[in-house]
């Protein structure tokens, strides 16, 4: 069942349109009764079908500004039709002395001057799509629409649309009394200008869509323009009272355009409801205010009325996995179902695996958290048995000398001695492998730290020793490594012999000063170590390598 007779409206629109023109066509009768009526009757029918398309125009078309620009010239169609009718049948040709008569026939072409400007600027909307695009506005041409009506308002400044002949020194609008000037010509080539443009535009709009839209947008043409060379040429010629006025059909001719362009879908529109829901391939129903089906789809909707009211708040479920939505239109309301079981079905397994997913990812948190202790507790590992193996030498021999101690012996404080700087030797050299080169500062203390607790040891073996300047390098953390491991070298092999030393920082290295009891050969060292004898001290410098050479 359709909603809208679409073919039954057109043709009944057609029917009382003609229906008018016989009114018009029989109206200068004898009978002042059956005049009044026969004209009553086609002002009413044209009036009634303007309003019924302006009406129609509102309820098909989406809100855009084509919609707009239709709707005032609907509205300027039943303007002009107005005033037509109180100058032709209220002032007539009379002559009155306020200027009834010619300012009806100024206001007469207002409308007669805007509805050409609304149909172009419809025109080139429908053209452009409809919608709001980039480029010039169309509504710009109100501004020579506006002038030309101005113009005519003021003709009584200026006479350039009507003045009056030689012998009548006031104007009045009637026959033979006035003549028109180059406004009045002005005026028509307006109209003729946006007519022929806008129908151009259209014709160009049109000829991108099947060939039904274009034969029918042709076939309209030529009938208005058919009409308006009857009524200038033939009517006129028989002698025969002509059934429509020019301005007549010039309204019904342009609706007809504007209406043509509606049923080619040249305007967006919100009537293909029917064409719409089958093509959804769900169960739809549509009904009138009353929630009466006017129209089914092949698959039913089974709801009770109560559901269907319910609905067009927010979706309902009359049964189980069934969604019943609801939504108001214009020719009353839309139901739908949706069968939802599979997307039930699908949240369930979702929920599931979610719940799963979850589970799976702690235990992977869990273990990433156990790799990262075991990475942390591995690091630390290899720094603990890299100190070991660095340790292991001094401190097995401290445990050999300790072991071969005696108390109450000239040796065992010789050998504790030894053994406490031995210690510090052990200490400074793990502090120095527990430190990072990144975490180490530009300028530090490290090494003259561990030069300073080794000289404080050395007394206890009777050496009088010292660290002494500079406090402060910026030596690497691998030089500073090679530095005390050869300083320490030098103490322990030379620890017998020592009465005093003092040891200070230098650019290039390390500088000792020693006094022993003899001359001493230099032990093996991993860095080049330069030695200097004045008088009864041995100068020591130990040089830093730079790049990996030595110095």
């Amino acid at each position: 069942m359709r909603l809208h007779g679409t073919k039954c409206k057109t043709w009944l629109f057609i029917g009382f349109l003609l229906l008018g023109g016989l009114f018009h066509y029989f109206d200068p009768t004898e009978n002042l009764f059956l005049n009044s009526f026969l004209f009553c009757g086609r002002f009413t029918i044209f009036a009634g079908l303007i309003l019924f398309w302006i009406q129609s125009v509102r309820s098909r078309l989406l809100p855009t500004r084509v919609r707009t620009y239709m709707i005032s010239a609907g509205l300027m169609m039943l303007c002009l039709l107005t005033v037509q009718v109180f100058n032709n049948r209220i002032v007539g040709d009379a002559v009155d002395a306020l200027g009834v008569n010619r300012f009806s026939r100024y206001v007469y072409w207002i409308p007669q001057t805007m509805n050409p400007a609304l149909f172009l600027m419809a025109c080139i909307r429908i053209f452009r799509g409809g919608y709001d695009k980039e480029g010039w506005n169309e509504r710009l041409l109100m501004i020579p629409a506006v002038i030309l009506s101005l113009m005519v308002l003021t003709n009584d400044l200026h006479y350039l649309v009507y003045y009056p002949k030689a012998g009548f020194p006031e104007l009045t609008i009637v026959t033979g009394k006035y003549s028109q000037g180059l406004g009045f010509y002005l005026l028509y080539a307006w109209i003729i200008l946006t007519f022929i443009t806008g129908l151009i535009l259209l014709f160009r709009k049109t000829g991108r869509r099947p060939a039904k839209g274009i034969a029918l947008l042709t076939g309209t043409t030529l009938t208005w323009l058919f009409m308006l060379l009857m009524n200038m040429l033939v009517w006129d010629w028989l002698h025969v009272h002509q059934p429509y006025s020019t301005q007549e059909i010039n309204i019904f001719g342009m609706l007809s355009i504007l209406e043509i362009c509606i049923r080619n879908h040249l305007i967006p529109s919100n009537e293909n409801y029917i064409g719409f829901f089958e093509q959804l391939g769900r169960p739809v129903v549509i009904t009138d205010r009353n929630l009466s089906p006017v129209y089914r789809t092949n698959r039913e909707v089974d709801a009770r009325k109560e559901d269907l009211q319910a609905s067009l708040a927010q979706p309902v479920y009359p049964k189980e996995d069934i969604r019943l939505s609801g939504m108001e239109i214009r020719a009353g309301y839309a139901f739908w179902t949706e069968d939802e079981s599979e997307l039930h079905r699908e949240n369930r397994r979702l929920e599931s695996a979610n719940e799963l997913l979850s589970e799976e990812n702690d235990l992977i948190h869990a273990e990433n958290e156990l790799k990262e202790k075991k990475a942390g507790m591995d690091a630390q590992n290899m720094v603990y048995d890299r100190i070991a193996a660095e340790l292991y030498p001094r401190q097995k021999r401290i445990e050999s000398l300790l072991e071969s101690a005696q108390p109450d012996t000239e040796d065992f404080r010789r050998v504790l001695g030894e053994c406490c700087v031995l210690n510090a030797w052990c200490k400074r050299k793990s502090n120095l492998l527990l430190l990072d080169e990144t975490a180490l500062p530009k300028r530090n203390r490290e090494l003259f730290l561990a030069l300073q607790e080794s000289a404080r040891f050395l007394k206890c073996c009777g050496v009088k020793a010292a660290a002494v300047g500079e406090e402060t390098t910026d030596f690497p953390l691998a030089e500073i490594h090679d530095l005390y491991d050869s300083f320490e070298a030098i103490i322990e092999d030379w620890l017998p012999s020592m009465r005093q030393m003092a040891v200070s920082l230098q650019e290039d290295g390390i500088r000792l000063a020693v006094i022993t009891d003899r001359e001493l050969p230099l032990p093996e060292t991993i860095l080049p170590v330069e030695k200097q004898i004045s008088e009864d001290t041995v100068f020591l410098t130990i040089r830093r390598r730079k790049g990996g050479k030595a110095a």
